[in-house]
């Protein structure tokens, strides 16, 4: 019953898209205008469906930034694309809106939270494309160590007061979102040989979560500049208030964890991995004065192309003008590998910072691990390294048919990038 339910929902996905693509189609070619996003009608829908109101729309940063994706969804995406319009449309509203009013009603209910200890919290950085994730997927194997999941990440908390410490709302929302996963594996979108899972237990990145304040991921997938980067780097002060309204959040998932599932938070370890949080070090050791970050580092050149793959997959969900043109994938990739390995080379080499290059974490996955669990203050022994085992033996079952594109494919230059970054090279012998 319960595949013929994905199966249904993924044929009606895939329906609905189509008629969407073909009622846009027919729009463009008579010359009507149907909708422009609106950041203001966005929020203020969601607050009327809600009975609530979200506090961060009355900061004007904030809402420069919904403003920003906004822009880029209104020129990118013209009547023809419809489909691309309404998933944008639609994750603004239930990814960022929602989760951000049911996020503030829970924090707001439980102010004790802020007591709640984070204790070295490893942090998994560097461009991207270079290890990270099976590094996270590694570092899971180790006692104590929490990681986050996609429903956590995009739906941390319900609005129901009442429920947010029943361990039924957990149930149904790990069910909701298997379900919500499968069908868009089925339907939409399929990131099969690019290392991410879309699971509802498995390990996530934490970019859902601080986009809700910091919009990474909307204006990274949607456009694939680095403008969102940029214009969060233009506004510290909201970027540092971010972080920290990013630490309550994790302190609220383990206040839950303590309060539902009878977790010892103190003897909890926080893997979280972004590459995003690459260009923020300087505010993690802030708002983390004990936090360990692991800098990971490829070749660019392998790291750009890898980028433009997976993007190119994942771009198609939004219909964009450019989400196609491989082209345009290879320059907007590679201006973000260069920003975050010339960001790493400012830098340096800096005190509570491991620096983990991609072709030793594939030969000796399990000393490389080791030495960062040694930094953690997570206990290493062979039980753990029968899980590592097992787990790059899962992983490579499921990567023997990946394929891998040519950098010329994308209009990347090897020769030319390694030597705009030469430095980068250089400094981390990659």
């Amino acid at each position: 019953m319960g595949r013929l339910f994905v199966t249904l929902g993924s044929l009606a996905v895939r329906a609905w898209i189509f008629t969407l693509q073909v009622v846009g189609a027919f729009v463009k070619l008579v010359g009507i205008r149907l909708f422009s996003l609106d950041p203001a009608t966005l929020v203020g829908d969601v607050e009327q469906k809600c009975g609530r109101k979200l506090s961060i729309a009355t900061n004007p940063v904030w809402m420069d930034g919904l403003r920003l994706v906004a822009s880029r969804t209104n020129t990118e995406c013209d009547e023809s694309q419809l489909s691309g319009r309404w998933l944008r449309e639609n994750y603004v509203k239930w990814s960022i809106v929602k989760p951000l009013i049911a996020a503030e009603c829970a924090l707001a209910r439980h102010p004790q939270i802020s007591d709640v200890s984070i204790s070295r919290p490893v942090f998994i950085t560097g461009a991207g494309r270079n290890g990270s994730t099976l590094l996270q997927d590694l570092m899971c194997c180790y006692r104590g160590v929490r990681y986050l999941r996609i429903p956590e990440c995009m739906d941390p908390a319900p609005l129901d007061g009442s429920r947010d410490l029943d361990p039924i709302w957990r149930q149904e929302r790990q069910k909701f979102w298997k379900d919500y996963v499968s069908i868009n594996e089925g339907g939409v979108m399929d990131l099969s040989g690019h290392s991410h899972r879309l699971t509802d237990s498995s390990p996530e990145e934490c970019v859902l979560l601080l986009s809700k304040y910091l919009f990474w991921f909307p204006l990274v997938t949607f456009g694939g500049n680095c403008d969102g980067v940029e214009w969060s780097l233009s506004q510290p002060d909201f970027t540092h208030h971010a972080y920290r309204m990013y630490k309550r959040e994790l302190q609220l998932l383990l206040y839950f964890d303590q309060m539902i599932d009878g977790v010892d938070t103190d003897s909890v370890k926080l893997v979280l991995k972004c590459p995003l949080h690459t260009v923020y070090h300087n505010i993690i050791r802030k708002v983390f004065p004990d936090a360990l970050i692991v800098r990971l580092h490829r070749d660019p050149v392998d790291m750009t192309t890898s980028f433009c793959a997976m993007f190119e997959t994942l771009r198609k969900v939004y219909s964009t003008k450019t989400s196609h043109d491989p082209l345009h994938l290879g320059e907007a990739k590679l201006k973000w590998v260069s920003l975050t390995c010339n960001r790493m080379v400012e830098e340096g080499v800096v005190d509570g910072t491991i620096d983990v290059r991609y072709l030793d974490l594939k030969k000796d996955p399990v000393g490389t691990c080791a030495m960062i669990a040694e930094a953690a203050g997570l206990e290493h022994n062979e039980i753990v390294e029968q899980k590592i085992v097992s787990c790059l033996e899962e992983r490579f079952r499921q990567r023997d048919s990946v394929h891998r594109p040519d950098p010329a494919y994308y209009g990347l230059n090897p020769t030319a990038i390694r030597q705009d970054l030469h430095e980068y090279c250089n400094m981390f012998k990659v």
